[in-house]
């Protein structure tokens, strides 16, 4: 069983995305997170699948106009200004990288959202919000760069009753060839699912739903490097760095597993 506590050395999760973030934006999308495709026919662009997944999480939260909401480790803002769009309600983001909270803020200005979505610099595992402030609260691919029993906590603590927390996780290969000590650095640490009832329940949430979608979420790495490769000229144009000496820093970081899978975890507090 992997560690569901590994926690990355303080600023490494910052560095990591401001060294790869632009490459991700061009080879990718501004979703920073797993593409969720149908089937093995789906054509759907990584732009559309990624989208997709976003309002699969949105549905999940169960909010409309009036309801606050909490996008902890909001990325460069666009999760949250669909979630404000899709549903009404007021988002507030926060990310430990103040690159991304300048960007994603300009950003809720073009789309003309700043009355309802804002964006600020702040640790998810220790807010300073108010108990009880969020009507939900999402974790898109972010808590795998947390430790989970204290974000797990704060997210609670965050939550009004009644509240919802809907987040993705990371997770290894169900052949048990990932080893946690192994990567004693990296910005990401991956849990098995079977730890997930065992997380929500030791911060005082209810599990609602808790739902392996690895099988529509693996292709993302095979578009992700045939994104980088069609990218990569232009990208090396623009930047003055290569695409090479990105990626070697960032598989420095990184896990050393082949693939990985993707969970969504449903909780409510009670």
């Amino acid at each position: 069983m992997t560690s569901p506590s590994s926690v990355p050395p303080d600023g490494t999760v910052s560095d990591y995305y401001s060294t790869l973030g632009p490459l991700l934006q061009m080879a990718w999308d501004d979703n920073f997170h797993f593409g969720y495709w149908d089937g093995p026919s789906d054509t759907s662009s990584v732009e559309e699948a990624t989208d997709r997944f976003t309002d699969l999480l949105i549905e999940r939260l169960r909010v409309g106009p009036g309801d606050r909401v909490l996008d902890a480790g909001c990325g460069i803002g666009k999760p949250a200004m669909r979630v404000a769009t899709a549903t009404g309600a007021n988002v507030v983001g926060i990310t430990i990288s103040e690159l991304q909270v300048k960007q994603a803020t300009e950003s809720a200005r073009i789309e003309q959202l700043s009355d309802r979505v804002s964006f600020q610099y702040a640790d998810a595992m220790a807010t300073s919000f108010d108990d009880a402030s969020f009507d939900a609260v999402l974790a898109f691919e972010s808590i795998n760069h947390m430790d989970r029993p204290t974000a797990l906590r704060e997210m609670a603590r965050l939550l009004r009753p009644g509240g919802r927390l809907v987040l993705t996780d990371v997770t290894p290969p169900s052949d048990g060839s990932y080893r946690p000590e192994d990567d004693p650095k990296v910005v990401t640490s991956l849990t098995q699912l079977a730890d997930w009832p065992g997380l929500i329940s030791d911060a005082g949430l209810t599990l609602d739903e808790l739902t392996d979608v690895t099988e529509h979420t693996k292709d993302t790495a095979n578009r992700m490097i045939d994104g980088i490769i069609r990218c990569r000229r232009e990208f090396e144009q623009q930047h003055g760095v290569s695409v090479q000496e990105v990626l070697d820093a960032a598989k420095s970081a990184l896990p050393t597993v082949p693939s990985a899978g993707c969970a969504i975890v449903v909780a409510h507090k009670p």
